[in-house]
C-alpha cells in the first residue's frame, strides 16, 4: 500500500499571519531582509577573502560596495569598488631587512621603502637590472574576491534572505 505524507512547511497556523500580512508589511519585510542579508553578504565576502589570502579583514572590506535597497527600489547591491583589486604592500607596518621588506607578516624579496618626490612613501621593486623603471607591490585581491562572491550569491545567500524575510514578517506581524 503506497502512502503519502504531506506536511507545509510553515505549519499552518502560521499561514493564517502570513495571508494577514498587508502589502505594506511585505514590502517593509523584503527590504529589511534585503540590507540584512546584503550586509551578511560583505562580510563574509571580506572574511572569506582575507582568510584564503592571509590579510586584514579591514583591507578587503574597504574594496567592497553595498547599495542599501529601498521601498521604491526594493534591489541591495554588494560590488567591488573601483579601488579594489589590490592592497598596496605599504598598508602594513614595514621594514627594510637584508633580504628585502618585510610587510606585516609577509616578506617581498629584493623590495625596497622609498619616499617619491611628491611625498608618496611605498614599497618598491625594480623591474629589471636598471634602476628605473620600478614598480610598486601590490596584493592582488580581486580574483578571490570574485569566487567568494560566485560562491555565496548560488545557494546561501538566498537561504539567509529566506531565513531573514521570515523572521522580519514575523517580527511585523507582532508589532502590528
Amino acid at each position: 500500500m503506497l502512502t503519502i505524507s504531506l506536511s507545509p512547511t510553515p505549519a499552518l497556523n502560521e499561514w493564517q499571519q502570513s495571508l494577514v500580512a498587508t502589502e505594506s508589511q511585505l514590502q517593509l519585510a523584503a527590504v529589511r531582509a534585503l540590507n540584512k542579508t546584503a550586509r551578511w553578504m560583505r562580510t563574509k565576502i571580506a572574511s572569506q577573502t582575507a582568510q584564503n589570502l592571509n590579510v586584514k579583514v579591514g583591507a578587503v572590506r574597504s574594496g567592497l560596495v553595498l547599495v542599501r535597497a529601498k521601498k521604491s527600489r526594493p534591489e541591495s547591491i554588494v560590488a567591488l569598488s573601483r579601488a579594489a583589486g589590490v592592497i598596496k604592500a605599504s598598508a602594513w607596518r614595514v621594514s627594510q631587512n637584508t633580504r628585502g621588506v618585510r610587510a606585516g607578516k609577509r616578506q617581498f624579496d629584493h623590495a625596497f621603502l622609498a619616499t617619491m618626490p611628491n611625498g608618496h612613501q611605498g614599497v618598491f621593486r625594480r623591474r629589471g637590472k636598471n634602476r628605473l623603471p620600478i614598480q610598486e607591490v601590490q596584493i592582488v585581491v580581486t580574483g578571490k574576491m570574485r569566487e567568494v562572491m560566485e560562491d555565496l550569491s548560488d545557494g546561501p545567500a538566498m537561504r539567509q534572505f529566506e531565513m531573514i524575510f521570515d523572521r522580519e514578517l514575523r517580527y511585523l506581524m507582532r508589532a502590528a
